[in-house]
This record gives C-alpha cells, sequence and structure tokens, in this order.
C-alpha cells in the first residue's frame, strides 16, 4: 500500500481511545494490542485481542461516528496508519480492497453474535475452553519439544492476566483461576508466569463444543 505512514506504539500507548473523533485506520503489522470497552459501573471490559496481520479502526473511517472501543499496544507495535480520506479514496479506487474490510467487519460482527449467545447459554467452563481453543487457532505458535518425551503443544503467543481473560470469558477472575486449574488437572493446558501452553486443543474444542481439528 503506497499511501499512509509506517508508525511504531510502545507497550501501553493508547492507538484509539473510545469515544474520540478518529479519522484514520491502523493496519497492525506485528505486536499485539487489547480492544477494550466502559461498562456502565465505570470499568473496563477485554473486548478482543488483535496481532499482527489484523486491522483496527475501520468502523469510524467507514462510518464516521467516534471511536467505539479503545486500542491499547500489549507490547511493541509495528504499524501502518492511512487517514480517512486517503483510504475512503482508496477503497473507492480498488473495489476489492473495500470487499476485504466488509468481510472482516462481518467476520467480527459473527463473532460478536456467536459470544452474546454462548454468555447467555454455556457455563465458564464451554466459555473459557472456547477462548482458549480461539487463542491457539488465531494467535498461537505450535512447538515440538524432542527428547526422550517427545511431545508437541501449541504456545499462546498474546500475554494476558487472569483479569483480562476473566473478561474475555465474562467471568470472575476466581472463577477463571478454578476452571484452568481443572484444565491442567486433566491435562489439558499448562500455565506459568504470564504463560499458557495448550496441550489438548481437541479437548478444549470438545469442552467448548466446537468442531474438533484433531489436534
Amino acid at each position: 500500500m503506497n499511501i499512509g505512514s509506517s508508525q511504531k506504539y510502545p507497550p501501553g500507548e493508547k492507538i484509539l481511545v473510545e469515544g474520540a473523533p478518529g479519522d484514520y485506520i491502523v493496519f497492525l503489522k506485528s505486536g499485539c494490542v487489547k480492544v477494550t470497552g466502559k461498562l456502565g459501573n465505570g470499568r473496563e471490559a477485554l473486548i478482543a485481542i488483535r496481532v499482527g496481520g489484523d486491522v483496527v479502526g475501520e468502523m469510524s473511517v467507514i462510518d464516521g461516528v467516534p471511536r467505539s472501543a479503545t486500542v491499547t499496544a500489549c507490547d511493541d507495535i509495528d504499524a501502518h496508519v492511512v487517514q480517512g480520506r486517503a483510504m475512503r479514496s482508496f477503497l473507492e479506487k480498488y473495489p476489492e480492497a473495500a470487499i476485504q474490510i466488509v468481510r472482516i467487519i462481518n467476520r467480527r460482527l459473527r463473532s460478536a453474535i456467536s459470544w452474546r449467545i454462548a454468555f447467555g447459554e454455556f457455563p465458564v467452563r464451554v466459555r473459557l475452553a472456547r477462548v482458549l481453543a480461539e487463542l491457539a487457532e488465531n494467535h498461537g505458535r505450535p512447538v515440538r519439544k524432542y527428547g526422550r518425551l517427545a511431545h508437541s503443544y501449541t504456545l499462546i503467543c498474546v500475554n494476558l492476566t487472569h483479569t483480562e481473560l476473566a473478561a474475555l470469558v465474562g467471568a470472575k477472575p476466581e472463577t477463571v483461576q478454578k476452571t484452568l486449574a481443572a484444565f491442567r488437572a486433566e491435562g489439558i493446558v499448562t500455565t506459568g508466569s504470564r504463560r499458557m501452553e495448550v496441550i489438548k486443543l481437541h479437548r478444549l474444542q470438545a469442552i467448548g463444543l466446537l468442531p474438533t481439528t484433531g489436534r
């Protein structure tokens, strides 16, 4: 893309701010950001995780409405920022690119609808399994350990606190901790200092009532 400019964001910097006007779109080239929104009681809820290859800020560029969420850098971010007018001209010139943006919005809308249903219908164990399976599939790195006890697992490449994970699941942190402890006892995951390894992805998918990949 010959429009826009490269931009770097340090950990903790707010890339987009909820409620603020903002006529630019951000293409993430590397790094991880968290998307949060304010609740009625003033607290923040973690809405989503975005990583390199994702785009944020597209809705305000398209509809001109103030930002619907805050996007914060979790680590060093390498991004490409395009102002709204330039982006809209680009999309008019290249309609196939506009279709890709619409697909991104539709995918996120479908995901949001799916989660609203899951929050009302399923217990925390199912919801947590779904979140971990999604993180492993979308933001995981396959790792193979060799030696006498050779095995493979998926390292989730997003550092989340129990509080942030609980916000994604829609549960209390202590409930998430207990459910994670059960998953560890069943040999499904291992956890460390802000590190999580999924040993049996197919078990998480089964618990989360998702199609299994066999891993």
